[in-house]
């Protein structure tokens, strides 16, 4: 089947479903942590350490599947990733102990990668450069929806039935999918390779990519400004559960409407993208982040008990932004390649992971008595995230 036959409404749809996958992941068991400490005798900062090897399996997983996809194709090592997030999902339903489940769930983040890589190669695949943006947009749309309703599916679970059932949950929906992928996803790379993989190829396939200014700097700038979603993901419980003392209900509102902000920026970026320029967006929208950033620091800092209202208001506002940054700046790094762009897509998608994983550990070491941590972690990326996009302006496009 070639592209011009593929169904791209339906494509998207399917993509952002696989994407799904990563965000409900990690999210919905968040609120069995207390549970699943009880269980393994331990404390939940060892749990934590369960999130720490998903996202250490995530960033090494892509760069795996990179070279994989370039030789395979996309569908046939996608569809083995999610054979082995599945069994690992199952595995970690059965764990018997805390260093177990680490275990797995580094497993899990290895198969779950595949879809990270294959999707975006699949979108590189499909679409032209100046609709790819529009496109990550469109997917980050679709899966938007999964951080929104994690949280109070992990809770359903918890409460109706164990911790446990998370998991078969999560084996079951990346079946569904994998099925779907199946059936109904043609093979959409045209440039496989017949030589045999070999390492000093895998290597200098990614040396090659990484020396490319365009993607090197591009990529650094959406990562450090992705990890701001994860700063606020490993703030988020001790702010509004610890500090204002809120409930776990009013906890997952919170939860959802700062994920709707990401949400409703994205798809105000497909649409203005079909007319504006997508690297000006990318470039506007990043000021205006890194402004929002700072001015919500500011206020903090000058009022240590601002009402939860307005922490609420700056996290919305700033991943409105990101809306319009993260997927125009995956475009632009991903834009100068067509043969390697499932090596390029890997790297990307490793560094972004590695990147936020430093972010998500640095938050967990700083001893935090405020929202003001969070925010001038945000600050920091926002600008840092501005500058390295000026650099990139002088290579790309």
């Amino acid at each position: 089947m070639s592209h011009s036959n593929i169904n791209k409404n339906f494509l998207i749809v399917l993509l952002g479903i696989l994407a799904a996958i990563g965000p409900l992941t990690i999210d919905m068991y968040i609120p069995g942590f207390a549970d699943i400490a009880e269980d393994f005798n331990t404390n939940e900062s060892r749990v934590a350490f369960t999130m720490t090897s998903y996202f250490i399996g995530i960033a090494l997983g892509q760069l795996a599947y990179g070279p994989l996809v370039d030789k395979y194709g996309r569908k046939k090592p996608l569809l083995v990733g999610l054979v082995i997030y599945i069994l690992s999902a199952i595995g970690c339903a059965f764990a018997s102990s805390i260093e177990m489940m680490v275990g797995l769930r580094f497993l899990q983040a290895l198969g779950g990668s595949a879809g990270m890589v294959a999707a975006t190669a699949i979108i590189t695949d499909v679409y032209k450069p100046d609709y790819r943006a529009r496109a990550f947009s469109l997917i980050m749309l679709v899966m938007g929806i999964a951080p929104i309703a994690a949280p109070s599916f992990g809770s359903f679970f918890i409460v109706h039935f164990n911790w446990q059932a998370i998991f078969f949950f999560l084996a079951i929906f990346a079946g569904l999918v994998g099925l779907m992928i199946f059936f109904f996803l043609p093979e959409t790379s045209k440039f496989m390779h017949s030589e045999k993989l070999k390492l000093s190829r895998v290597a200098g396939d990614y040396l090659s990519v990484f020396r490319n200014r365009t993607f090197l700097y591009y990529t650094l700038a959406g990562s450090v400004a992705n990890s701001i979603i994860f700063a606020y993901i490993a703030s988020s419980a001790f702010i509004f559960l610890t500090y204002y003392g809120l409930s776990k209900a009013s906890f997952s509102v919170i939860f959802a409407l700062n994920a709707s902000g990401m949400i409703s920026g994205s798809y105000l970026n497909g649409l203005l993208s079909k007319k504006v320029y997508y690297i000006k967006i990318l470039h506007t929208a990043a000021y205006i982040m890194a402004a929002l950033s700072i001015l919500f620091t500011i206020l903090v800092f000058i009022d240590t008990n601002l009402p939860y209202q307005w922490v609420v208001l700056g996290i919305f506002t700033i991943q409105f932004s990101l809306g319009f940054t993260y997927p125009n700046a995956i475009a632009a790094s991903l834009a100068p390649f067509t043969e390697k762009s499932g090596s390029a897509s890997a790297l990307n998608g490793g560094i972004r992971m590695g990147i936020s994983a430093m972010v998500t550990a640095i938050i967990g070491l700083i001893i935090a008595n405020s929202a003001l941590t969070m925010f001038f972690t945000m600050a920091i990326l926002s600008v840092l995230a501005t500058l390295l996009l000026r650099v990139a302006h002088k290579y790309g496009n």
